[in-house]
This record gives structure tokens, sequence and C-alpha cells, in this order.
């Protein structure tokens, strides 16, 4: 599937959730906005920046949400350092207050070497799934959402011989993600399981993250996260001491656990549009292939 595509799925994605949501609307069952509507009542929205494909806003919402992130790989890693180039688009569709289908993982990759292996491009897997807000209090500013979501083998990614994506059987990531504001104060954390379908071939994965805002100023969010990854279950397909973090899944033989910190900010020009830039770096020995990454990114809510 090319850029094209992908842009072509996202729309008729939200084409559908527009032409399902808006006629429902009359019966009570569809409610667009989700927890950011009448009947969800929640109204500070700002989501986490960093570790977009795993850390999930609790909230249940209708966006898009462009992604663009460069990652840096250490000098230490085999390929002597290199780079990571990433394009993607996050779509969420809100169902009603508490139930949302959600796409966080797509996109357009590059990755450089310097020694060892060859350069190459190509996309990443596609993931979809749904979540669920078990807790929603408007009134305490807090919620709590379960989730789950499937990424099957779609995309061509390669780093030499080995595919980083688009090979195996997959993955499925379950996990419970909340959030709780205390005035200009927002704190969000998640913890889920990426777990590869076929154990043999790919690694499986817990994710943890914390996330803290402030209003410094109106509408200026600077914000504080931090993201750990550890492997549970190793993989049987490269024999190699290092993983993936969170782009990519190596199926190494040997990996361990990656904590990263996140610093940045979020200006949030009205209910509608947001945008967001941060700087992430391991505070772990372990980096694997990650040196430090930059995002930038955009929150266009329905």
């Amino acid at each position: 599937m090319g850029f094209c595509g992908l842009r072509g799925l996202c729309a008729g994605l939200l084409t559908v959730g527009l032409s399902l949501a808006a006629p429902a609307r009359a019966d009570g069952f569809f409610d667009f906005r989700g927890s950011l509507g009448e009947k969800g009542g929640h109204k500070r929205y700002v989501p986490a920046l960093s570790n977009p494909l795993f850390n999930e806003t609790p909230y249940i919402t209708t966006e898009l949400r462009p992604i663009y992130l460069h990652q840096d790989i250490p000098n230490d890693f085999l390929t002597r350092g290199g780079s990571i180039d990433l394009g993607a688009a996050e779509l969420r569709i809100a169902l009603t207050d508490r139930l949302g289908f959600i796409a966080s993982k797509d996109g357009y990759g590059k990755i450089r070497f310097k020694k060892l292996l060859p350069d190459d491009s190509g996309f990443a897997n596609i993931s979809f799934g749904f979540k669920y807000a078990v807790i929603s209090d408007p009134a305490q500013d807090l919620i709590v959402t379960l989730g789950a979501e499937y990424e099957p083998p779609s995309g061509n990614l390669k780093a030499g011989l080995i595919r980083l994506q688009g090979d195996g059987d997959g993955f499925l990531d379950l996990f419970v993600t909340g959030a709780k504001a205390f005035g200009k104060l927002g704190l969000q954390g998640s913890v889920g399981t990426n777990l590869a379908i076929d154990g043999d071939h790919d690694s499986s994965m817990l994710h943890y993250s914390a996330h803290a805002s402030y209003e410094l100023l109106p509408n200026f969010f600077p914000l504080v996260e931090f993201n750990g990854f550890t492997t549970i279950s190793k993989g049987k397909r490269t024999v190699a001491n290092f993983e993936g973090v969170d782009l990519v899944n190596f199926g190494s033989t040997e990996s361990g656990t990656v904590a990263t910190m996140a610093v940045g900010a979020r200006y949030r020009f009205n209910r509608h549009f947001q945008i967001g830039a941060g700087y992430e770096f391991p505070v772990t020995e372990r980096e694997d292939i990650l040196n430090w990454r930059v995002y930038f990114d955009a929150v266009i809510t329905f």
C-alpha cells in the first residue's frame, strides 16, 4: 500500500465514522465527540507526545494526528550509528462517549545505517482496535480506559535481510490507560503488553508510560514524560542483544529494558487543533537503537 493508499484509508475510515455518527445522534447512541462532548463532559484534553504507538490517550475522541519523528541510532550499535525518519497519521473515531475505534500505527519510514547494513525505506504495519472508558467522571477530571489493538504484518520495512515489518503473525496489544487533572496540572499513565502472536518469531513486550503537563500560559502546556519497554518473552528470529523499542521488532534472542524521558510542549489553538514538539532520550544504560529522538505532531479533533 502506497502513501496515497494510507491517506485514502484514513480518509475512508474517517468518512465512515462521520456517516455513522452524524445521522445516528438523534437516537442517542452515537456520540461523535466522545469524551469531549456534552455527554462525555470532559474539558481538558492534552494528549501525551512521546511513545505515540503505545501510550494511548484514555479519552474517547474523533481525531487525526499526523506525526513526524527523527531518531538517532547510537554509535555503539552494530551499524556504528545511523538514523530513522518516520511520518505517520494516527486515527481515532468516537462511537459513543465511552467507546472508540483506534488506529495508532501506520506510516512510511526511512532507515539509514553508517556501516554493515544497507539503507532501506518502507511502510510500517497498520494497527487497529477499540477502547472503552470503564470510568469517566468529568466532575473529578478522571477517566480510565481499557483497550485492545491488533497489528497484522502489513508493512515491508527491512534492515538488510532482517524483516522489521510485514513478517510473522503480528501482535496483539492489551492496555489500560488513565488520566486525572488537578486544575492546570494534568497527569496520565498507561501500562500494557504487546504480545507476539508467533512467540518463536517476534519478541513480546511490557510497555508503561507516565505523562505530566501544566498550563504555564493560556493554552501553552510544557510537559515531561517517562516511557519504559521491557521484554517479557524473547524471540528466536535474530541472534542479537537488542530490540527495536517501540518502532520495530527484531525477534531478538537477548534483550531487556529500555527506559526513556521526554520533554516538550503542546500549544492548543482551540478545541479542534493543537500542536506538539519534544525531545526524548534514554535514562537506562541499555539504549538498543534509540540514542535520542525528536517529535513533531498535530492533533486535529472533530
